[in-house]
């Protein structure tokens, strides 16, 4: 039987962990026009599951700046985003919401011995500083997480992920005992072009008949039964490798 501590669970941020505010967004923008020397408002894309540097290079492409020239100076717009996001830590602290009985799941599960890390477009550092804000960052493994700041792709994101867990502590984890939690169909998408596991949850913009088009292998309504939703995750985890 499977135990536990050998799958592994990876959770978006956005959407899924907390939501809400306009903070996060405002710092983006001062960063992204300050590193890109923007001289218009910046404009506004479906951001919806994307990975931060995507984000940039879509968003700078409607102000007629090349991919190249995006990528040239990420790194300075990853420093400058994480540095504004610092700055509004507080702010963020009173306008986030944690997505309601999420807090319960981690714990629950956490209680069990599974490994809980996270997969998401934002990069590390300031994914550190959004669950920071909320009391969140100690429930989650950094070191075998995955981010934007990883890759580009979302759907490269997974085996990095285990590649981590590999690194970090020699663990060889099954990919089909490994499960995205996600509130979008971009979730779902990784998690399949990796043989992962999703569970899909309608806490997001999605609702769950968007989601449900998507096939994820759980599609939940939301965390509020925690013993509905851990058991689901345990169902999925025992599938096999």
């Amino acid at each position: 039987m499977l135990e536990p501590k050998d799958a592994l669970i990876l959770w978006d941020i956005d959407g899924t962990l907390v939501r809400g505010g306009t903070t996060a967004v405002a710092a983006h923008d001062r960063a992204l026009t300050a590193v890109y020397q923007l001289t218009d408002e910046v404009a506004r894309i479906v951001t919806s599951g994307m990975t931060d540097p995507q984000i940039v290079i879509e968003t700078l492409a409607l102000h007629n700046l090349t991919e190249a020239s995006a990528l040239a100076s990420l790194d300075a717009f990853q420093c400058a985003y994480t540095d504004e996001l610092g700055r509004v830590a507080a702010q963020l602290a009173l306008e986030f919401e944690i997505v309601p009985g999420v807090r319960a799941v981690i714990d629950r599960l956490a209680a069990l011995g599974v490994r809980q890390s996270l997969l998401t477009g934002n990069f590390e550092s300031t994914a550190r500083i959004k669950l920071a804000s909320v009391g969140l960052d100690q429930h989650f493994d950094f070191a075998i997480g995955a981010f934007g700041s990883d890759h580009r792709d979302r759907n490269c994101l997974v085996p990095i992920a285990l590649a981590k867990l590999a690194q970090t502590y020699g663990i060889t984890a099954a990919v089909a005992h490994t499960i995205v939690i996600g509130d979008t169909p971009r979730d779902v998408a990784c998690a399949r072009a990796s043989g992962a596991r999703c569970v899909a949850v309608a806490t997001g913009p999605h609702s769950i008949e968007e989601l449900a088009i998507h096939e994820p292998d759980a599609l939940l309504e939301d965390f509020a039964a925690t013993g509905a939703v851990v058991s689901a995750v345990l169902r999925l985890m025992s599938g096999p490798a």
